[in-house]
């Protein structure tokens, strides 16, 4: 027992530091919230529990293959959004606050898109609310503006690091959803849409991959 008790006391004496508590409660209040949205959305839609909870593959009884090259998208969305959230409190606890907002606005900009493509916003869920009628190009033109914005708003640190590769994401992905808006969605037009925005995505992580590892670096010297 008295081991028991000991070995509480480190983890707590552990979690104390950094104000990793506020980080734990932070995080169980997101899980409340998202376990309440699934209630939510079970009673708006009348969607059932196990289709909420459960894998598609299993509840369509579809091959697991079925997304394949949209899922490992979401996963670098996922990837780059963790990186970027890391680095902005890691430079934040080492007082460069300008580079903690770099990265901290680069994980939120990255985390709405994810979000909007892994739920399909823009091409499901809006058109579902009567009165809330948001089109693709309207959609698309909010994240030109956020996107210009984002440049305006650190255009030096970005010039100051590899942006080869955020020109490349952006043009790639402005690509995709150029093909998107004249083509329509089907066969290879789909694909040629898709490898555009999965060459966007991977090119989007490299550039907040490699600016936060040679950033952190630099901050170890």
């Amino acid at each position: 027992m008295n081991i028991i008790i000991s070995e509480i006391i480190k983890i707590k004496q552990k979690l104390n530091k950094d104000k990793i508590p506020h980080f734990i409660v932070a995080i169980y209040i997101l899980v409340a919230f998202l376990l309440c949205g699934v209630f939510y959305i079970n009673k708006k839609f009348n969607i059932p529990f196990e289709k909420l909870t459960g894998a598609p593959a299993l509840i369509f009884k579809s091959h697991p293959f079925i997304g394949f090259l949209s899922n490992i998208g979401i996963l670098l969305w996922c990837f780059t959004a963790s990186i970027c959230y890391f680095s902005g409190v890691i430079l934040f606890k080492v007082n460069d606050t300008k580079k903690s907002l770099f990265f901290l606005s680069s994980g939120l900009f990255t985390s709405i898109l994810l979000i909007d493509d892994f739920f399909m916003f823009h091409d499901y869920i809006f058109y579902s609310f009567e009165s809330f009628k948001i089109v693709q190009p309207i959609t698309f033109a909010i994240y030109a503006m956020l996107l210009l914005w984002y440049i305006i708003k650190f255009y030096k640190i970005i010039l100051d690091s590899v942006y080869v590769f955020l020109v490349l994401a952006v043009g790639f992905l402005g690509l995709s959803v150029l093909i998107d808006l004249i083509f329509e969605s089907s066969g290879l037009e789909y694909f040629i849409e898709d490898g555009f925005k999965f060459i966007g995505i991977i090119n989007w992580m490299l550039f907040f991959s490699i600016t936060a590892y040679q950033t952190i670096l630099t901050k170890l010297k």
